[in-house]
């Protein structure tokens, strides 16, 4: 099969304005792979499945080699075999029941945000909502003080607000670094904290380690980073598309609120039809034919998830009986550790917003951010009755 190549302007220039459905048509009319410019974009389903298969071939570890000098991140720049040591220890902590110890403080913590805007009648999703609970929720899954809330949001919004993960450390603005730094430093000022002050959190378990399962601070603070920068801005675009969504669409709304066990089907078709995450960059550590098309040792990969959620002839639309197979949260060995927590923070979020407020509407222009390192709102006014 002969190889597309295609300027840089190509990718960047994704209708996304005029939906998802059109950005994923128009990126998957070069062809299953191509090229633009220096980076390959695998785009079908079957080539994305095979790349997340052979991590020997598409090296993850690799495609964060620009911010390995700055910290390395805890599990997803290791290749194996050296992974499968990390996620043995670190998927029970992930796991569904150690999520489901946390819901009690999860929900007191949406109708706390809920509460500020609900006798208003109108709210910013993003502003209000949907950038602060997600942040709150890294800060009980560590184990963190929630008072230190306002000063965690500036370092992460200053770090990765329409920032690419796997651009970061290099050329970044001296603002970008002053948070980053600053983030470092407080987290290694708590983890200090911690050992002596163990509780029932992720970071006590790990400082819990001993002997050869024990970690370093660098590895912990390294798994720390991973979970803010991937695990925050995803859960933001989420929620914020899932209730652009119900707002414009009552009757979808109603049978959410009327049957609460299609909220579950509901998260996953909307992390299928409009998930956060474009793309997830790998390095081909050998020449490797993928649909047809050689792509040569030592490129830049991109396996594009969104196109790849989206194939067959009922694609586009929802359908809340299917099977969730989608690759929102990634597939192989680097498969999403947080999925569990993202599930349950998206579930619960619709749950207690849907609890205090049943309608809403949208209030004005949801912009939709377009190119960056996760899809997710500018903002999304909402406006319906106070309560």
């Amino acid at each position: 099969m002969t190889t597309t190549e295609l300027p840089e302007t190509y990718y960047a220039d994704t209708p996304m304005r005029s939906g998802r459905t059109a950005a994923v048509e128009y990126l998957r009319k070069p062809g299953p792979v191509y090229r633009v410019g220096s980076m390959w974009l695998i785009t079908s389903y079957e080539g994305v499945r095979y790349a997340q298969k052979n991590p020997d071939l598409f090296s993850s570890a690799k495609a964060f080699d620009g911010i390995v000098n700055m910290i390395q991140m805890i599990p997803i720049a290791i290749d194996p075999p050296k992974h499968a040591d990390y996620r043995r220890i670190l998927d029970p902590m992930f796991g569904p029941k150690r999520m489901a110890a946390m819901d009690a403080d999860f929900r007191a913590q949406l109708r706390g945000h809920i509460d500020a805007f609900a006798p208003l009648g109108r709210c910013d999703v993003v502003a209000d909502l949907s950038y602060k609970f997600p942040t709150q929720a890294i800060l009980t899954l560590f184990g963190l003080p929630l008072e230190h809330l306002p000063k965690f949001l500036d370092w992460v919004t200053g770090i990765i607000k329409g920032s690419d993960i796997a651009s970061l450390g290099q050329n970044q603005p001296p603002h970008v670094i002053d948070c980053a730094m600053g983030l470092f430093g407080f987290l290694a000022e708590q983890l200090e904290i911690k050992r002596t002050h163990r509780g029932d959190d992720m970071l006590s378990s790990i400082l819990a380690l001993d002997g050869d399962e024990a970690w370093t601070d660098a590895e912990i603070l390294g798994l720390c980073f991973l979970i803010i920068l991937a695990g925050l801005d995803t859960v933001t675009g989420a929620i914020g598309f899932s209730l652009l969504t119900l707002a414009n669409d009552p009757v979808l709304r109603r049978r959410l609120i009327d049957d609460a066990s299609l909220i579950p089907p509901f998260v996953e078709e909307m992390l299928r039809l409009d998930g956060p995450v474009p793309g997830v960059p790998r390095v081909t550590t050998a020449d490797v034919e993928v649909e047809g098309v050689l792509i040569p040792a030592n490129s830049q990969v991109m396996l594009m998830l969104f196109t790849a959620n989206r194939e067959g002839p009922r694609a586009h639309e929802m359908d809340l009986t299917a099977k969730a197979t989608h690759l929102g949260f990634g597939g192989g060995i680097h498969r999403c550790l947080g999925s569990h927590l993202a599930r349950r923070e998206l579930r619960l979020t619709i749950e207690e917003f849907h609890a205090r407020i049943p309608d809403y509407r949208q209030a004005g222009e949801a912009t939709v951010l377009w190119p960056a390192g996760t899809f997710g709102l500018e903002s999304l006014p909402l406006e319906f009755e106070p309560c």
